[in-house]
């Protein structure tokens, strides 16, 4: 086992599932660290008294247990001691009696589970056992962005062979999480995130200007997770190269990607240095072959990227609204930004000859994006080049450590 004690907190409805609790407390107990055993059940007496009762649930809640068992609805009920539970969690973090977390049930449990970790930082390892693990029950927006899910075969209902085995393996896995996390405090430089998408070829060349600067730069690729985000508002990135808003791109024309709705939003409220690109702004994805494409895309250029995967060209209109989004957004900058526009061509699909080409998008998005922008803090800057050139990323790049330089 690696260093001291860790506290792992036990999140578990014990009116239901105290014998599995119980096995799970010992066996991490047993592996030389402390279990932190919370009650999140709501419909009876547990078969062992927890750390923090069902009771003090409630009253972090803002309830008391009795007012929550009346309500009348599992979901409502649920949601109460969700609010407890986040609180004493809250709590225990902000005292530094939390090292890491674990969850684990069916669909009470997981949505129980998924609810509580997915506020809590990156530093805190946590992991959910569920029974809904890898269904379509777990959406990717529930999930924590560094959440560790594990599926547990059978349903946890009482302790038996598989249940057994399923439990030990979590609490191997948690136990070695907690001893291999490194504290933030460690880091000696600076974080600047740097989102591509595989379309993109800027990355590399970025990530050795940036490490040359003193820099430590970490990749996201625009898949919709928002993590990105998420780790800027957390305090992780102090800078941020955002050449690819392919997130965006989906939200306007109702693609598969998620996390539009969030884009270009953190850094602005922030205040760290920025640098935004049009990158992606000529397609988005459809999850599907193309005969799955509905009546009012079937129109459109597309590109099949993989079978499970087709790719639509954004049209003309829907280029428009993403740079007034952009713009919208970019309006409540606090810090000065820049909008880097690379005139030859936003990914590798849309050169001459390629399947999205469309010789004015960079016009149409520069024009728009210049009426949308009131912000002073934010500059527009046009560069004749392809965004996957040499020439795009040594500007963008060096735009941004000079803004670094300033500011810090």
């Amino acid at each position: 086992m690696g260093g001291k004690e860790k506290n792992i907190i036990l999140v578990a409805t014990l009116d239901t599932k105290s014998a599995e609790a119980a096995y799970l407390k010992d066996l991490i107990n047993k592996r030389g660290h402390r279990a932190f055993v919370i009650d999140a059940g709501i419909l009876g007496e547990p078969a062992f008294k927890p750390e923090i009762t069902n009771e003090e649930v409630a009253k972090a809640a803002g309830s008391r247990i009795e007012e929550i068992q009346n309500l009348g609805s599992e979901g409502e009920a649920m949601a109460c001691m969700v609010r407890g539970v986040s609180a004493i969690l809250n709590d225990l973090h902000s005292e530094g009696k939390m090292d890491g977390i674990i969850a684990f049930g069916g669909t009470m449990g997981t949505s129980l589970g998924l609810g509580i970790m997915r506020p809590l930082p990156m530093d805190i390892p946590k992991l959910m056992l569920s029974s809904i693990a890898f269904t379509s029950m777990v959406h990717p927006e529930s999930v924590s962005i560094d959440q560790t899910m594990m599926q547990t075969v059978s349903d946890l209902w009482g302790l038996n062979y598989i249940t057994r085995m399923v439990l030990e393996r979590a609490a191997g896995a948690i136990c070695g999480m907690v001893e291999e996390q490194k504290k933030w405090g460690t880091k000696d430089k600076q974080i600047v995130a740097v989102t591509t998408l595989g379309v993109h070829y800027y990355a590399d060349l970025c990530q050795k200007l940036l490490a040359k600067g003193g820099y430590e730069p970490v990749v996201f690729h625009a898949m919709g997770t928002n993590a990105c985000e998420k780790l800027i508002r957390q305090g992780y990135i102090h800078g941020l190269l955002d050449l690819s808003i392919y997130e965006l791109v989906n939200y306007v024309c109702n693609g598969a990607v998620g996390g539009g709705e969030d884009k270009i939003t953190a850094a602005t409220e922030t205040g760290i240095p920025q640098v935004v690109a049009p990158g992606g702004l000529d397609f988005f994805t459809w999850a599907g072959q193309r005969d799955t494409l509905p009546p009012h895309l079937q129109g459109r250029k597309t590109h099949m990227h993989n079978p499970l995967v087709c790719l639509v060209q954004s049209s003309a209109e829907e280029k428009e609204e993403v740079a007034h989004l952009m713009a919208e957004r970019l309006n409540r900058a606090k810090e000065t930004a820049v909008v880097l526009v690379p005139l030859r061509g936003f990914s590798s699909m849309d050169p001459v000859g390629k399947p999205f080409h469309v010789a004015d998008a960079a016009r149409v998005f520069t024009e728009n994006i210049k009426k949308g922008l009131k912000n002073r803090l934010v500059e527009i800057i046009e560069i004749d080049a392809h965004i996957n050139d040499t020439a795009f990323a040594e500007k963008a790049t060096n735009l941004l450590l000079e803004m670094m330089t300033i500011l810090h």
